[in-house]
């Protein structure tokens, strides 16, 4: 399914959209016509079932609501893990400016090839739903150089101290990312549950008593149209790394624009 991940919204939003009511109406000229000779209509005024569409929509409405806001609350906090792995990498890159060369040559060139490894790589893999099969070994490398190090200076001490925790931060957030790609997809069971309820809701429509289909295919539009709207945003926020509404690289390119290629030392 990742090619309906991989659609802009407005092609996301005219496929949910166009399949939910070509479906509804596809539905509705099966089963009116098979009420109408049930004799349903003679037992159940439309006031009755009208009370029912009701109730269906109302449990939609809650369940889809609470949906929608959690698959947006996902949205958010994968924003903010790539926020905070963007920001580790400039204290970073800004804290191994302490370091003595040609260490501290080797530790922001390999901190900058990690962030272009991030932009170029991992991103491209992450907007076609895939991980990276590998990380990138060059930035444990150069944490490993910087842990064999040896201060002889108290500022050197606090200094050292300070990258280490940097580094470990970087890692953490990193992890964290990864963790925030594999894990805020809602489970199957859950859009189950939503596009049954809304198919519930919509096939009440199937029931009311209506002097001429196109009144009653209008009826069961009107209903079907913010249901399907629903399910749009749901999905379109439902992997915050794909599709039209998506996490951006843009913090790492940030950092990468702002502090690195602009740095001095990197155009010698």
């Amino acid at each position: 399914m990742n090619w309906f991940h991989e659609l802009s919204s407005f092609e996301l939003a005219f496929f949910v959209v166009g399949v939910t009511i070509v479906v509804a109406i596809a539905g509705l000229a099966l089963v009116a016509p098979r009420v109408r000779l049930s004799g349903l209509h003679a037992r159940f005024d439309n006031g009755t079932i009208t009370g029912l569409l009701s109730a269906l929509i109302g449990v939609y409405a809650v369940a889809a609501g609470l949906t929608a806001v959690a698959v947006w609350g996902n949205m958010g906090e994968a924003a903010a893990d790539v926020g905070a792995e963007a920001a580790a990498i400039a204290v970073l890159y800004r804290d191994l400016g302490g370091y003595p060369q040609p260490l501290q040559n080797k530790t922001r060139q390999a901190l900058t090839a990690y962030t272009e490894y991030v932009i170029n790589q991992e991103w491209p893999l992450h907007q076609k739903g895939e991980l990276p099969k590998s990380t990138y070994q060059g930035i444990e490398e150069a944490r490993q150089a910087v842990l064999a190090f040896e201060p002889t200076t108290e500022g050197q001490k606090i200094m050292h101290a300070q990258v280490v925790r940097s580094y470990n931060r970087l890692l953490e957030t990193h992890w964290r990312r990864l963790q925030a790609f594999t894990d805020t997809a809602l489970p199957v069971e859950l859009w189950v549950v939503v596009i049954l309820l809304g198919a519930l809701a919509i096939a009440s429509c199937f029931l009311l008593r209506a002097d001429t289909f196109a009144l009653h295919a209008t009826i069961t539009m009107l209903v079907a149209a913010p249901i399907s709207l629903v399910l749009y945003f749901i999905a379109v926020s439902d992997h915050p790394f794909q599709g039209g509404i998506s996490v951006s690289a843009e913090p790492y390119r940030a950092v990468f624009e702002k502090l690195m290629v602009t740095d001095p030392a990197r155009q010698q």
